[in-house]
């Protein structure tokens, strides 16, 4: 088992093992350019749009998520994979996905929690698994279940993974050092909520 980051892999498992149905909005997903190995199951939905400011990546609907061009109570599924942290305006988003999203559907969301500043292109926030609840809860969310994506090992192993000069010859061997004894780590690796990559958030409206 190979792998550049736990958090990577975690998300790619979370969303490999979800059954998605319906009409399907993937808000910051990559119709093109893609990350990771996760492939929409597009056989088992009606359909799969994304929702995207980065107009090379393709999406359905080129936009601003606080601000989204279709009709209330349209989606059954809308997925938020590593986009709060690099929204300036997370609340504003979050409900207009409650506005978009049918009643007692879902919204799957992931968010990092201990984990390297990636811009995309900028990097916002980290947000407590309270403070998420919170939020959720005064949109008016329902049902929310988080859970922990990961723990210490995984922490340390991406810390680890981003802690050399990027680009250099020494972080390319390092990196492949610690691809070699990511097994170890995976074995090491137990779900903490409060030393954790992120969190997997699911909530009905």
């Amino acid at each position: 088992m190979r792998f550049l980051t736990f958090r990577r892999y975690y998300l790619d498992e979370v969303l490999i093992s979800t059954k998605f149905y319906g009409k399907v909005l993937d808000v910051g997903g990559k119709k093109d350019n893609k990350r990771g190995i996760f492939r929409p199951p597009l056989d088992t939905v009606v359909s799969w749009e994304y929702l995207n400011i980065d107009e090379s990546t393709n999406p359905d609907y080129s936009c601003s998520a606080d601000n989204i061009p279709v009709d209330d109570n349209t989606f059954d599924i809308i997925i938020l994979a590593e986009v709060v942290e690099h929204l300036e305006n997370p609340i504003d988003v979050l409900q207009e996905c409650y506005r978009v999203l049918k009643k007692d559907e879902r919204i799957i969301i992931t968010i990092p929690f201990l984990n390297a500043l990636h811009a995309d292109p900028y990097d916002f926030q980290r947000w407590t698994d309270v403070k998420i609840e919170n939020e959720l809860s005064k949109i008016g969310f329902k049902n929310i279940n988080i859970q922990p994506m990961g723990g210490k090992a995984a922490v340390i192993y991406d810390l680890l993974n981003f802690s050399q000069t990027p680009s250099s010859f020494k972080t390319r061997i390092f990196r492949k050092i610690l691809q070699m004894i990511s097994s170890i780590f995976k074995i090491l690796d137990k779900p903490n909520r409060f030393i954790t990559t992120g969190y997997l958030i699911e909530a009905k409206k």
